[in-house]
């Protein structure tokens, strides 16, 4: 079961609000006063004053006290958990309060529908809920989901790839009570706007806003199902992958929070009498300011990277996409012709222009390897390697400019790993082999893409040999690899090939004879009918686990109480 999650527990929000309100608000208020400084030690320097700081100063708010981080050398992480276990939340919302809060959800329904051009169709069903009933609903949703049942697969095939670290235990770090990090949430089983009882009731105005857009996106597309296109079940387990490509649902959820977070902003500027639309400039600004968030200070440091970029993709990219929409097509553009017309893959949300160009890039397909693996292999995952995963290859393994010189020339990539017979007990990466086949859009790209991920070995695997093979030993002298590299590790052999059509091949645990059947059935494949459908990117498994939805939460929830919202009604 998933949930939508209230954007006004996310950082992106909070960016946001402090981006208009400073940017926008600032010119119209007396310069504020500055308040002198306590002189402080040579160590690190007095911080400078955020976005947010200018925020309240123009609201005439006092400003939030920084941590001194010189009493103390915990990772925020550390400061972060210390802060949530010892944390009691206090009720911020009396029965009258919520009686009174309840009483304003037509007219921000109405403003949300007026901001989005989706109908209301229906009263939306609402309440204001517990921590307990908030920890009860996490519960059911972690143990019940027939997702949870890929959790170890995951992570295996996480850690095979170098996603998260060898001794990364992916139960333990999602299974964590959310319930302290949830400011709202609209659930689409339910049909149900759920507010806490903990949030003050002069945040929960942009949190309804956000909120009533998911109840009004429901109304009109119903959600459950258009999220995962056509009804998609979970396929059986291949060792092969489709060349049809099936519905993506990280591009699918960047539409929906995207489209939220727009009426959120609106919501945002009401007082002003301006709409995001209408602000070519500040779309702009924003934009800038939100592709510059990747290396933000207060992002829970010890989280993967892999973890991080998929929790706020939806959200960051979500807008941008949404923002470039605005400006194309304006509203219509931007939100119904979104849900009649999805993006195809996060590819599309990464480059807006691909999507208004309708520039699709083909699964890459792979065909039934059970006649070379099944005598002593069983399937064990597949899925594909999207443009949001090659950014996080990029960024995990390589330069500082990789991400930027990498990631545009991505051109597809599916993968198949596949696990050892007669294995008892839990598997591990020993256990598992792999085989990804990935296309570029030039031999710069694959060859650097190889070179990277060639070198990022040394850091989950043992490395013994390290060494380019001659073209000589290729079998076919038509067609052999531009380069081609065996690396000896302590999980087998890895098999790291360009070849001039900028397919890269990659193999993990096979060996040279295994590897040679897989080369030649992949290659020699052009197109196979009968295959089954291509499997979801390797960042969009994660999003269908409760538990990451808990993690995603709680790093939203603790960069927001950095940044306190006015009230707007």
């Amino acid at each position: 079961m998933r949930m939508i999650r209230s954007f006004s527990q996310a950082f992106f929000l909070a960016l946001v609000a402090s981006v208009f309100l400073a940017n926008f608000s600032i010119a119209q208020q007396p310069a504020p006063t500055a308040t002198p400084q306590a002189t402080q030690p040579k160590q690190p320097p007095a911080p400078q004053k955020s976005l947010a700081d200018y925020a309240r100063e123009a609201r005439g708010e006092k400003a939030v006290a920084q941590p001194n981080n010189t009493q103390s050398s915990k990772s925020l992480s550390e400061i972060a958990a210390e802060k949530r276990a010892n944390r009691k939340l206090e009720v911020k919302i009396s029965e009258k309060d919520a009686g009174e809060l309840l009483g304003e959800l037509d007219s921000i329904t109405q403003f949300a529908s007026d901001h989005s051009g989706f109908l209301k169709r229906n009263a939306v069903k609402h309440q204001v809920v517990s921590q307990q009933q908030v920890k009860q609903y996490w519960s059911d949703a972690l143990f019940t989901s027939a997702e949870v049942d890929r959790l170890v697969r995951s992570e295996l095939v996480l850690k095979k790839f170098g996603f998260v670290p060898p001794d990364f235990t992916l139960r333990k770090y999602l299974t964590e009570d959310p319930s302290a990090s949830l400011g709202g949430f609209y659930d689409f089983r339910t049909k149900t706007m759920n507010l806490v009882n903990w949030v003050g009731i002069d945040e929960q105005g942009p949190i309804m806003a956000h909120e009533l857009t998911h109840a009004l996106q429901d109304q009109n597309f119903d959600l459950a199902t258009w999220e995962h296109g056509r009804g998609r079940k979970t396929a059986a387990m291949h060792m092969q992958v489709g060349a049809e490509p099936s519905a993506d649902q990280d591009a699918r959820r960047a539409v929906i929070e995207g489209q939220a977070m727009v009426v959120w902003c609106d919501y945002v500027l009401k007082p002003l009498g301006r709409t995001l639309a209408e602000m070519d400039d500040a779309m702009d600004f924003v934009k800038n300011r939100l592709t510059s968030s990747y290396d933000n200070s207060l992002v829970v440091r010890d989280a993967p990277l892999i973890f991080k970029d998929s929790a706020f993709f939806p959200y960051r990219e979500g807008l941008i996409f949404e923002m470039e929409l605005l400006k194309a097509g304006g509203v219509k553009k931007a939100f119904g012709d979104a849900f009649e017309h999805p993006p195809v893959d996060t590819h599309q949300v990464l480059e807006p222009r691909a999507y208004l160009d309708d520039e699709r890039v083909p699964a890459v397909a792979i065909p039934d390897l059970s006649p070379v693996l099944g005598a002593k292999w069983e399937a064990y995952d597949t899925g594909s390697i999207g443009q949001l995963d090659v950014r996080v290859m990029a960024q995990e393994f390589g330069t500082e400019n990789d991400m930027f010189t990498i990631t545009p020339g991505w051109n597809g990539g599916s993968y198949v790993a596949v696990k050892r017979k007669g294995v008892s007990g839990t598997p591990t990466t020993a256990d598992v082999a792999l085989f990804y086949v990935s296309r570029w859009k030039d031999s710069e790209s694959a060859d650097r893409f190889a070179q990277v991920y060639r070198k990022s070995l040394r850091k989950r695997v043992t490395v013994s040999d390290d060494r380019k093979l001659d073209r000589e030993a290729c079998v076919s002298a038509a067609r052999c690899p531009s380069q081609s590299t065996r690396v000896d590790t302590s999980e087998g052999a890895v098999f790291v090939e360009v070849w001039p059509d900028h397919t890269v091949l990659i193999s993990h645990s096979f060996d040279d004879g295994t590897f040679a059947q897989l080369r030649q059935a992949v290659m020699a494949h052009s197109r196979v009918s009968g295959l089954a459908p291509a499997q979801p990117d390797l960042s969009i498994k994660l999003q269908a686990l409760p538990g990451f939805q808990a993690f995603q939460e709680r790093v939203e929830r603790e960069l927001l109480s950095t940044f306190p919202l006015g009230r707007q009604r």
